[in-house]
């Protein structure tokens, strides 16, 4: 292991950066077996099953900013998984809705999604997990400390 490697191992972004890189990696080749990415996958998991979602709340749910995520809504729209519905009270608001092809792909992440939890949960004990979300939790608050700081 040459020095780079030794430093790297003790930094905590970078842990967090290759544990999401593996984790992203991983859902990528699941979805590109049905022609999607990861992405699609997580904004069809945000997408209300029943009512839809309006497409303002899609984004910050997310923590996606808007342009990423209208390039995938109009890429989940031309294969079909969903749809734009107005509402009839407010026509300025837009719901996205999930087509029954768009069910099948939620049910398909979905799946994927937890098994992966699932596992995750087998391996790592409940007081690790808990301890875990206490120190991922603080992470907003200490990014917007440090670019209030910076």
């Amino acid at each position: 292991m040459d020095k780079y490697e030794e430093i790297a191992q003790g930094i905590i972004v970078n842990k967090i950066r290759v544990s999401w890189l593996e984790i992203s990696k991983m859902y990528n080749e699941m979805a590109v077996t049905i022609g999607g990415t990861m992405s699609m996958a997580f904004v069809l998991l945000t997408i209300n099953e029943r009512y839809g979602t309006p497409v303002t709340k899609i984004a910050p749910r997310m923590g996606m900013e808007p342009n990423s995520l209208s390039r995938i809504l109009k890429s989940l729209e031309a294969k079909g998984a969903i749809y734009k519905r107005k509402d009839p009270d407010d026509k300025r608001k837009v719901y996205i809705c999930l087509s029954e092809y768009g069910m099948q792909l939620r049910e398909i992440a979905f799946k994927r999604l937890f098994d992966f939890e699932k596992l995750i949960q087998q391996r790592i004990s409940e007081d690790k997990i808990k301890v875990f979300f206490e120190v991922m939790n603080q992470i907003p608050s200490i990014v917007s400390d440090f670019r209030e700081n910076k």
